[in-house]
């Protein structure tokens, strides 16, 4: 076998190796996020700007699919998005957005990574 073949084989290995890592952290969800939420956001620099966050999400399983909506300074038409939940958790997949929001009870709270990390707090409307 060449050394261009051995490299091309070890790095494939451990590029498989990162993603059955990765697939391998979630734990069945402990949560259902399934509803209404409504919140607050600021970005990590605060004076860089803040406002009002509301989501609607499904959860079927360890999917969880909704959009969000901002106002403030980088207000925008409803995000779709899609995460996991694994635990008492949520994970945003790429490409629609990242970050992780942890659920305790009626709140979630966590960062999202948009166009700059913001710190999110909602909470469950009834």
């Amino acid at each position: 076998m060449s050394l261009g073949l051995k490299c091309l084989v070890g790095a494939l290995v451990l590029v498989l190796s990162g993603c059955a890592a990765v697939g391998g952290n979630t734990v069945p969800p402990s949560v259902d996020v399934s509803g209404k939420w409504a919140g607050t956001w600021s970005f990590h620099n605060p004076t860089m700007g803040s406002g009002d966050v509301f989501m609607n999400l499904k959860q079927s399983g360890a999917d969880a699919t909704g959009d969000l909506t901002v106002t403030g300074p980088t207000q925008a038409e409803p995000t779709y998005f899609e995460g996991t939940v694994s635990g008492s958790s949520v994970i945003l997949k790429l490409p629609y957005l990242s970050g992780t929001l942890d659920v305790s009870g009626d709140e979630m709270k966590g960062v999202i990574n948009g166009i700059m990390p913001a710190n999110v707090s909602l909470r469950r409307q009834r």
